[in-house]
């Protein structure tokens, strides 16, 4: 009777661990699944700003080679800020090494940082504006209304999917930094 008991038990038990593994691998297989939705709906990233900016605005072919002009233009400059601010960022880390830093030099280098920051937002602001120059008085209030969500868009992820790159020690731009990420979602902005 005992052995028909703990055969009673062991069963139940299996059941249980059988049904809620059935649920468990439910509730991923439809998140994953709406999740898969979600990023469907989602406007294009970084590197289809440029489209999707075209579609959205209904640009027509002189407004598109203009901003096209416009963009290139923009990446040039970006990407000597860019280059710029890396540098500074480097110098500015570098004082950790100089335990003797004082306080004016480390303020003065967080400063230059900055500056170059605000250098880069200003360079976004009026290549936007410029942007929005373009557009027919229609399509500039088409405009006021993505731009926000072109600019969310444009920002780095916070919630990346996966490891962070394994270190190898041969970091190519100065000691202690990794080369900037590279992919779409970098390219800011179109």
């Amino acid at each position: 009777m005992a052995n028909f008991t703990n055969n009673r038990w062991f069963t139940i038990i299996s059941l249980l661990l059988v049904t809620a593994n059935i649920v468990t691998l439910t509730l991923l297989w439809t998140n994953h699944k709406s999740r898969d939705q979600e990023n469907k709906k989602m406007p294009p990233l970084q590197g289809e700003v440029f489209e999707f900016i075209n579609n959205e605005l209904k640009l027509d072919s002189s407004q598109r080679d203009k901003y096209r002009k416009l963009r290139e233009e923009h990446r040039v400059v970006q990407s000597t800020i860019q280059d710029s601010l890396r540098k500074l960022k480097d110098d500015f880390f570098a004082l950790l090494k100089q335990p003797g830093s004082s306080d004016s030099s480390i303020l003065l280098a967080a400063k230059r940082v900055s500056g170059t920051v605000q250098q880069m937002e200003l360079l976004t602001f009026r290549h936007f504006q410029k942007v929005r120059a373009l557009c027919s008085v229609e399509q500039q209030q088409k405009f006021d209304d993505i731009i926000q969500e072109v600019l969310r868009r444009m920002a780095p992820r916070k919630n990346r999917q996966g490891p962070p790159p394994p270190h190898d020690g041969k970091e190519k731009d100065g000691p202690g930094r990794f080369p900037p990420p590279q992919g779409p979602e970098n390219d800011r902005p179109e």
